[in-house]
């Protein structure tokens, strides 16, 4: 929106300054430094946070592999006294004796509690035979489940393993201890050397105080150890809280926990052939990332401000105020009335380049108007010049009736015939001047042409028309279908030299003009309707077409220019039947003269 000051001068309204490129440019400067310090800090945030997970996954899964690696060299080690009271001869003679009786069942329990003597953690040795009589040794009270021990499901996994050791809990649940605790059981099949017969069960109790220990080495704050089916064990009891089944794998599994509003990675795994999971709670401490790295993050976010700061003042320097400056030099000019350069110093750059190019275009501009001006001038004058033409035919049309009044009256009545149509014919085709007429008047200038031309060949020539009544108002360039007949004549049924058919039809469709002209002469070779249309788009056409072809040429450039458009005629053609050329013309108008012939 422009207004006008006092002394004419067109000025940039109040409203426009309000959205100026300067004030533009420092709103996004400012949404730029919002929009990057938001993006920093939650950068920064996920930076850190990244580096938190990551240093609490390396803490837990260095404790994790610790532990199990404790707790495996220490369950190896029961296993080996596990084997050593399996080979003790006691234990063999009371495993083999047929009737146990109470003396070899002494032996063995002394046998048993002579290579427990250094083991402080194994709270009971259990040696069951295959008849059910057994012998054990331990600190504490138990109760044992005999009926289970019955079940195949409660041997079946001991047995399996042919002797070697198998890791379970309470003895497979079939032993506990009647203060509640829970217990490690070393469970293997022990068989006779010689006969590779199964003679009993061994099943070791290790306590709890072995998990302890491990778990107090780590800090039992910050670690514990569950069954698998997350029974508490030792270390953390808060800890042991946090315990899934996701852990029952080898893989270290980490999981985020919320204790109310405090935030802990929790990670765990199983240990390989035990019933055992081991957990770690990890928190990352609050020096994850060094200080002296945020220092360095911080100084090259207000290096940026700085930076951001600089290049706005640069581009309100260099572009913003010197487009302004070029702005309001344009509204000088544009009040002035006429087009006129721009009188203004601008920068030595591209919005110099384009102060020059406006110039530039400012004299081309001017130059067309000139000659625009001129042009008129020159069609006036041709108008007038028609105007005066008009006035010749008058002359030609008297004399056309003279002519033809003395031909009556000489009895020549073809005579009289002849120069009534073609009176006829010219007063259609002129037109009085007009450069558009209606399909019917482009008719009656076929038909009259055609009677003409039928005084000459007489019977060799026929015509017929399929017009519909819709199209015969419809406005088409002066002179389009006469040229496409005398070409029909000449280059067509002439050439054939027998009698020919000349059809023309005309219909509307969509809103355009369809016009055909077909006739039964010699016809045409696609490659010369080819030649023909390739006129059209100036390329190289034969020397021989240059003359035979010339009104079909102009009618189709004239065609063209009117409908602006290459592709309204199209030509099929068999030689030796037929030649049909088709012309649509967009339909714009409609005549409104009435009383045309």
């Amino acid at each position: 929106m422009t207004g006008r000051k006092p002394d004419g001068k067109s000025v940039v309204s109040e409203g426009r300054n309000s959205k100026s490129l300067t004030n533009m440019m420092w709103l996004m400067t400012t949404a730029m430094l919002l929009l990057f310090c938001v993006t920093f800090t939650v950068s920064m945030m996920i930076i850190t946070a990244k580096a938190e997970r990551d240093y609490e996954i390396r803490e837990s899964e260095t404790v994790i592999a610790n532990m199990v690696g404790n707790i495996q060299a220490n369950i190896d080690n029961y296993k080996d006294i596990s084997r050593l009271i399996m080979l003790n001869s006691d234990v063999t003679r009371y495993l083999r004796a047929k009737n146990a009786d109470v003396r070899l069942a002494s032996n063995a329990h002394d046998g048993v509690v002579g290579v427990l003597n250094v083991c402080l953690s194994i709270d009971s040795v259990f040696i069951f035979r295959n008849d059910g009589e057994y012998i054990s040794t331990g600190k504490s009270l138990y109760t044992v489940d005999f009926e289970r021990m019955k079940m195949k499901e409660w041997s079946e996994p001991i047995e399996a393993a042919r002797g070697g050791a198998v890791i379970l809990m309470n003895g497979n649940d079939a032993i506990f201890k009647t203060d509640g605790s829970s217990m490690i059981t070393v469970a293997r099949a022990i068989y006779d050397i010689n006969s590779q017969k199964q003679t009993g069960i061994l099943l070791m109790n290790i306590t709890e105080n072995m998990l302890g220990r491990i778990t107090l080495a780590q800090g039992n704050d910050t670690v514990c150890v569950v069954s698998d089916s997350g029974e508490y064990l030792a270390g953390s009891q808060t800890l042991a809280a946090f315990y899934n089944p996701d852990y029952l794998t080898e893989n270290i599994v980490h999981m985020q926990m919320h204790d109310g509003n405090d935030r802990q990675m929790v990670s765990g795994r199983a240990l390989s052939g035990m019933p055992l999971v081991v957990m770690s709670e990890t928190n990352a401490s609050t020096d994850v990332v060094p200080s002296e790295t945020m220092y360095v993050i911080v100084f090259l976010l207000l290096t940026f401000f700085v930076a951001v700061m600089v290049y706005g003042g640069f581009i309100t320097r260099n572009v913003t105020r010197p487009v302004l400056n070029l702005a309001a030099a344009m509204e000088e000019t544009k009040s002035s009335g006429w087009l006129e350069k721009l009188d203004v110093n601008m920068p030595d750059n591209e919005i110099g380049m384009l102060a020059d190019s406006y110039n530039s275009m400012i004299e081309h501009l001017n130059e067309l108007f000139n000659r625009l001006i001129e042009n008129e001038k020159s069609v006036q004058k041709a108008e007038m010049r028609v105007l005066h033409e008009q006035i010749k035919p008058h002359f030609l049309y008297n004399s056309l009736e003279t002519i033809s009044f003395l031909a009556l009256d000489a009895g020549a009545e073809e005579v009289h015939s002849a120069l009534e149509i073609l009176g006829s014919f010219y007063r259609n085709f002129l037109s009085k001047g007009s450069r558009e007429i209606p399909l019917r008047r482009e008719i009656c200038i076929i038909q009259d042409y055609l009677a003409l031309q039928k005084l000459r060949y007489g019977d060799v020539l026929s015509d017929e028309y399929e017009i519909d009544d819709a199209a015969l108002d419809c406005m088409i360039p002066k002179l389009i279908l006469q040229p496409l007949v005398e070409n029909s004549i000449y280059h067509g049924i002439r050439l054939k030299g027998e009698p020919g058919l000349i059809s023309i039809r005309a219909h509307l469709a969509e809103n355009n003009l369809h016009i055909h002209v077909r006739d039964t002469g010699v016809g045409m070779s696609q490659e010369r309707i080819d030649e023909v249309l390739a006129v059209e788009r100036n390329e190289p056409q034969p020397d021989d077409l240059k003359l035979a072809g010339f009104g079909l040429k102009g009618t189709i450039d004239r065609i063209r220019y009117y409908c602006d458009n290459v592709d309204v005629v199209q030509i099929r053609s068999e030689p030796g039947e037929y030649t049909e050329i088709k012309i649509t013309i967009p339909q714009m108008q409609k005549n409104t003269e009435k009383g045309d012939r």
